[in-house]
């Protein structure tokens, strides 16, 4: 009974992701198996829904539940990862502490705390654009409070090297010109590739905001990739299209594809490198070829998401991403030591990974046929 349960469950759980998710615009349609056979990554992670349970599959849905419902006005909200805490009351309690060692006036510990409790008192469906200030203002000491208890490595942005190397190597397949795909694919984040000004909004596209340069970027590079490939020049081909790939996979970090806005739409660079955006891109690297080791569901991934249009497939990736954000922010801003630890938290991240190296297998087929 309690195995027919989960498989159930897991039926349910591919029906709502596959309903709630599919993207209004087509340029980047549904996955296209190539065999009916499953993959060695797919095979991986049902594993893994079936060490969820009945009760873990039920968290899954109802939080997909809530971000599929979630008004525009609380998507765009700026640190929208703290109004989240409303569903969590040891989320709240640790929100209130950070503010309890504010270095502020009792008056203003108090004011604080009523303006938190309000929002969390109106959170989802009676948020309004009033209460972004406010948010704008506590968001980055919370994050800073709880980046106090951290005790680690020097922290950093890390969704590089590794990572951005193999989702585009694994996506060429058996192509002998693969190295030249992997060897570009982390030239992006390189001192002086870009101007300054570009440094990280090219690296980004907020999924609700619609703000972010990464669409044109990978749009950019895929077509130059597609006319060395059309005339003969393979190595160059690669070589643009692991650039192209830089970002399209960025938009697959929930950290690129929400909460770098402010409260009047402007993408704000300190915000994208805020610490608890550091400390998850610190996690995947630490776990990408050990640990949860999430690497291995590129490597292992022979599935592709058929690419018409690399705008709109960096879009559609960054829409993916960005349910994900609110339950990983909060997180890693509750525990910053162990957020790791927490199940969903790498659950989440692997099926961000996943889909990721699904679009770039698609990318790859775009450009070279």
């Amino acid at each position: 009974m309690v195995k027919n349960k989960i498989t159930i469950g897991l039926i349910l759980l591919t029906m709502l992701v596959g309903m709630a998710l599919i993207p209004s615009a087509m340029a980047s349609v549904e996955e296209q198996q190539t065999n009916l056979t499953k993959d060695a990554a797919q095979l991986k992670i049902e594993a893994l829904e079936a060490e969820l349970g009945e009760e873990g599959l039920k968290e899954v849905v109802d939080y997909l539940e809530l971000q599929a419902s979630l008004p525009d006005v609380v998507k765009r909200m700026p640190y929208r990862g703290l109004a989240f805490a409303a569903t969590d009351p040891e989320s709240q309690a640790i929100k209130m502490e950070y503010i309890d060692n504010f270095d502020v006036s009792e008056k203003e510990k108090e004011r604080y705390k009523a303006g938190l409790q309000d929002v969390w008192d109106r959170y989802p469906d009676n948020i309004t654009e009033d209460d972004y200030a406010f948010m704008s203002e506590l968001g980055p000491m919370i994050e800073k409070e709880g980046l106090k208890k951290y005790k680690g490595e020097d922290i950093g942005v890390k969704w590089t090297a590794n990572s951005h190397k193999d989702f585009a190597g694994y996506a060429c397949g058996g192509s002998a010109y693969l190295s030249y795909a992997r060897d570009a694919a982390d030239d992006p984040d390189g001192s002086g590739f870009e101007l300054p000004g570009y440094r990280y909004y090219n690296h980004y596209w907020d999924a609700d905001w619609h703000v972010g340069g990464a669409p044109g970027c990978c749009d950019a590079y895929a077509g130059c990739a597609q006319i060395w490939a059309d005339n003969g020049r393979m190595a160059d081909a690669h070589h643009d299209f692991g650039i192209s790939s830089h970002y399209l996979s960025d938009a697959g970090n929930p950290f690129h594809s929400a909460g770098a806005v402010d409260q009047v739409g402007n993408f704000v660079a300190n915000l994208f490198t805020s610490n608890n955006h550091d400390l998850y891109e610190q996690y995947i690297s630490n776990n990408w070829g050990s640990g949860a080791n999430f690497g291995s569901y590129v490597s292992s991934n022979t599935q592709s998401i058929t690419v018409t249009d690399p705008e709109q497939a960096v879009k559609d990736n960054a829409d993916y991403s960005a349910q994900y954000y609110d339950f990983i922010w909060d997180k890693v801003n509750n525990y910053p030591n162990t957020f790791g630890s927490y199940y969903f938290v790498q659950y989440y991240t692997l099926l961000c990974v996943q889909k990721t190296a699904k679009y770039n297998h698609g990318l790859y087929d775009y450009i070279m046929t």
